[in-house]
């Protein structure tokens, strides 16, 4: 059994440990308020602490350390990755901006463009109205003489 498979085992057996302590408080097995107190306690601290080892124990294991590297050296790439991370939060936040203002831009230009539709239609009314009650008045100035040759070749 290696390493690995032994600390698994072993956390198995943690959460199992921590599931039964928690249920035999809350059932009441556990007499005196200050003890269920005290074990809730206990419980806490030492899921904490697992939760500190596993941490460590998955830096340890990480694939992309060098082993030799000294804790100094990982600090200084630790340092440099969260400088490139927050880099990249701002590049986020300007870009989360930018994307907000198109946004309202595009709502305006949407609005914008549902009124030249609606004055459109009103126009298109008004022509297709001036047209059923004097169409002649509409052609007149197309009658005049070279009015329509003139236009007729266009």
């Amino acid at each position: 059994m290696g390493f690995v498979s032994c600390l698994e085992d072993q956390q198995k057996r943690f959460e199992s440990d921590c599931h039964l302590l928690q249920r035999g408080v809350r059932s009441g097995k556990i007499d005196g308020e200050k003890a269920k107190k005290e074990a809730l306690r206990l419980l806490g601290d030492a899921k904490v602490r697992w939760a500190q080892m596993l941490k460590y124990f998955d830096e340890l294991t990480e694939p992309d350390s060098v082993v030799g590297e000294t804790p100094q050296e990982l600090r200084n790439r630790c340092s440099a990755l969260e400088g490139e991370v927050a880099k990249l939060k701002q590049k986020a936040s300007k870009l989360g901006d930018v994307a907000g203002i198109l946004a309202m831009q595009n709502q305006l230009l949407q609005e914008q463009l549902k009124h030249e539709r609606r004055q459109r239609k009103k126009l298109e009314r008004e022509f297709e109205k001036m047209g059923h009650e004097d169409f002649g008045r509409l052609v007149e100035p197309f009658m005049t003489k070279g009015m329509f040759e003139r236009h007729a070749k266009r």
